[in-house]
């Protein structure tokens, strides 16, 4: 009886279809309703189905691939979302690793429940790649306790380190201005405080981080941006305020 239903839903379904792509349109939407179900639903839908999966042929039930690519898409993520969203965007200096998995690693390309059709929130998001461990430390800094990633980060490319959205010593100050207000770290030995973010002299290079191969020196070569388990997000153990300095001025 199964069989016999089964054979009955693919004739009609067949009929259907055929009469659909004989009348010039397809909607694709009648079978495959889920797909557009959530509260943010991708504007590519309103363009049709075969706008991305030109590789499928919905008059026949079940549906044949007509190329050798994913899921009978025009073609491979990235290059395929790069037809609508500007490419510039996701090649600057600093790519996210993710986007070498495809753009539906974090997003989903019909419909979902949250902004920018993301698969999950952040932090919840980022986590699925990035040690939760290191977001939830005995302190964690205020904007990531809230899952506000983006207000610091962004998740395609950038030309700065980190996939940050501005120089590293800008973002930290755009929070922490007050900073450079009064001596910073050193006003028992140095009435004008210990320097951050400072260019290499001639250039307009930062310097280095002396404790950390390959890394910029400004507030995050003291004190860690996600969470820390000593007293001000330090990076280091500090029992005594010279504690933290030997890392990078070594006795």
């Amino acid at each position: 009886m199964n069989v016999v239903r089964s054979t009955l839903f693919t004739m009609v379904m067949t009929l259907l279809i055929q009469s659909a792509a004989f009348s010039g349109e397809i909607n694709c939407l009648e079978c495959h309703d889920d797909l557009a179900k959530e509260k943010n639903v991708h504007q590519a839908l309103q363009m049709g189905c075969t706008t991305c999966h030109s590789g499928i042929d919905a008059s026949v039930v079940p549906h044949k691939k007509t190329n050798k690519i994913t899921k009978g898409l025009s073609s491979e993520q990235p290059e395929l979302c790069y037809g609508c969203h500007d490419k510039k965007n996701f090649i600057k200096k600093t790519v996210h690793p993710a986007l070498e998995s495809g753009c539906t690693s974090c997003h989903n390309p019909h419909s979902s429940k949250y902004k920018k059709l993301l698969i999950a929130e952040p932090p919840a998001l980022c986590q699925n790649c990035h040690d939760k461990a290191e977001f939830s430390k005995k302190n964690v800094h205020e904007p990531v306790a809230e899952g506000m990633c983006m207000s610091c980060h962004t998740p395609h490319s950038s030309d700065y380190p980190s996939l940050l959205l501005k120089q590293p010593i800008k973002v930290c100050l755009e929070c922490h201005e007050d900073v450079r207000k009064t001596p910073h770290a050193m006003t028992g030995f140095e009435s004008a405080g210990h320097p951050i973010g400072l260019l290499k002299r001639g250039t307009k290079e930062f310097l280095d981080d002396p404790a950390r191969p390959g890394k910029k020196f400004y507030c995050g070569s003291c004190h860690n941006p996600h969470s820390s388990d000593y007293m001000k997000l330090l990076r280091y153990k500090a029992n005594m305020a010279l504690d933290i300095c030997i890392n990078c001025h070594k006795k």
